[in-house]
């Protein structure tokens, strides 16, 4: 069961970005619950491209704390926001690019595929989970990874025992 606050905060971000021509996606710990992964969600990620994490900043302007830039590290580099709506933070995240364990710079992520979830009258686009399973591999996250892995082949079983009588 996803709090409360998690739904209340989905809405104002979903109000002020849907029908303005930005290709976003729900990531993270609150989208690989909402599909059905054993996490606790403590944050909402928004992920996007360059362009779309300058519009979403300027769409979420009263709840900032710390305005979309570039950040670098030795592993990732992204145009990273903060913002609290509601005492949740949000982070805004886009051009997503993290260092392989090979030590290339894998290619940027930028929201192509997606799936539609449905929350209460809201259509929410997020992220499929073998497109985060990808990124939590490459981030080296081996627990998020098996959590993954263990709710898709959870999902694939459910499916083909679903599937038509022969």
């Amino acid at each position: 069961m996803i709090d409360h606050r998690f739904v209340k905060v989905l809405r104002i971000i979903v109000s002020r970005l849907e029908n303005k021509g930005i290709n976003w996606v729900l990531g993270g710990s609150l989208n690989l619950a909402l599909q059905g992964v054993e996490v606790t969600p403590r944050d909402i990620d928004l992920v996007t491209d360059k362009k779309g994490a300058f519009k979403i900043g300027e769409l979420l302007k009263d709840y900032e704390i710390k305005k979309v830039g570039l950040t670098k590290s030795e592993k990732i580099s992204s145009y990273l926001g903060k913002f609290c709506i509601e005492d949740l933070e949000v982070e805004l995240i886009g051009n997503f690019r993290a260092k392989t364990s090979k030590g290339e710079w894998a290619k940027s992520f930028k929201p192509k595929h997606k799936v539609i979830l449905k929350m209460e009258d809201m259509k929410i686009p997020a992220s499929p989970l073998e497109v985060e399973l990808k990124a939590y591999e490459i981030l080296g996250r081996v627990e998020r990874v098996q959590n993954i892995r263990e709710t898709l082949e959870r999902k694939r079983k459910q499916k083909a025992s679903n599937g038509p009588l022969n």
